[in-house]
């Protein structure tokens, strides 16, 4: 395989809702999920890294409950299969630097102090990958993985070429095309 393995795991796709939630020890009880984030990206792209401001807008997220279907729909049916059910969904959108994109499925996990967040969105393809056949066409999402925590800012990784893939063992991992996820630092919610 042309990917290099994110170290991230996708827990929200593996567990039901109820092993996988952790009580709020100190998390207000008026910030919810949705929300907007600002933070900071650095990936690396053709022409060296690049490090640009990223603000996240999650309107409408889903639970690890909600989300165990999909699970299945990627087993069964691959990359395409996945993407043809999220497609759409109008979840939100985030923008990197100047450019904006539609959130296709956020699942968000409640954590000890804020929230855990997996976004997940077609990316758009480039002209010379569709016409040339490019093996990162079985890499057909974005992946934002971070941490928001209620109090301070948080982190994360960002996958700009992702495939999903369930293992033999559940889990879901991401696996990034040709080179290692980028990194998003100072998540905040505003």
């Amino acid at each position: 395989m042309t990917s290099k393995t994110g170290s991230v795991i996708l827990r929200w796709l593996l567990v039901t809702a109820g092993s996988a939630w952790i009580a709020p020890a100190a998390a207000a009880p008026d910030k919810g999920p949705a929300g907007e984030f600002t933070a900071t990206a650095r990936v690396e792209t053709p022409s060296g890294s690049r490090t640009m401001g990223v603000q996240i807008f999650v309107q409408r997220p889903m639970t690890v409950e909600k989300a165990q279907p999909l699970k299945k729909v990627l087993a069964d049916g691959g990359q395409q299969a996945l993407l043809a059910a999220i497609q759409g969904s109008n979840r939100g959108h985030f923008r990197f630097g100047a450019i904006d994109y539609p959130i296709d499925l956020v699942v968000a996990q409640e954590t000890r102090d804020g929230f855990k967040y997996v976004i997940v969105t077609a990316r758009p393809l480039k002209y010379e990958e569709v016409n040339e056949r490019r093996d990162s066409l079985e890499h057909p999402f974005t992946v934002v993985i971070f941490e928001a925590p209620s109090f301070g800012s948080g982190e994360g990784e960002v996958y700009t070429k992702a495939a999903l893939q369930v293992e033999q063992d559940g889990w879901v991992r991401v696996y990034e095309y040709g080179r290692d996820p980028g990194t998003l630092k100072d998540v905040k919610r505003k």
